[in-house]
């Protein structure tokens, strides 16, 4: 019973941490130099998943890391066309997806 009390916790807190910068800034005025630099923060999130996809990879060696620059060169030519950060994210994804299950490991 102690562990799954302690999952809920665990969760709820994770929910809240989550949620909760979410929710205030709509009650709380944000800086106009935040709200700027808030227009980022997809780029930097699917740039920090893709450096960690080829850090984890580094290991197993040069052809391992051949998946996810694919991904990044796609994302990043979708991005500069559309001029999106989601068009990025809808390219690069699928693109990481094939090639990882097309090119040898």
């Amino acid at each position: 019973m102690t562990v799954w009390i302690t999952l809920l916790a665990a969760g709820a807190a994770s929910y809240l941490f989550r949620f909760g910068p979410a929710s205030l800034v709509d009650r709380v005025q944000s800086l106009g130099r935040l709200q700027r630099a808030a227009t980022y923060v997809v780029a930097v999130v699917f740039t920090a998943v893709a450096a960690d996809a080829l850090v984890a990879r580094m290991g197993a060696g040069p052809g391992s890391m051949l998946a996810p620059l694919g991904a990044v060169a796609v994302g990043l030519v979708a991005a500069r066309r559309l001029g999106s950060s989601t068009a990025a994210i809808a390219a690069g994804m699928p693109t990481l997806w094939a090639l990882t299950a097309v090119l040898p490991r």
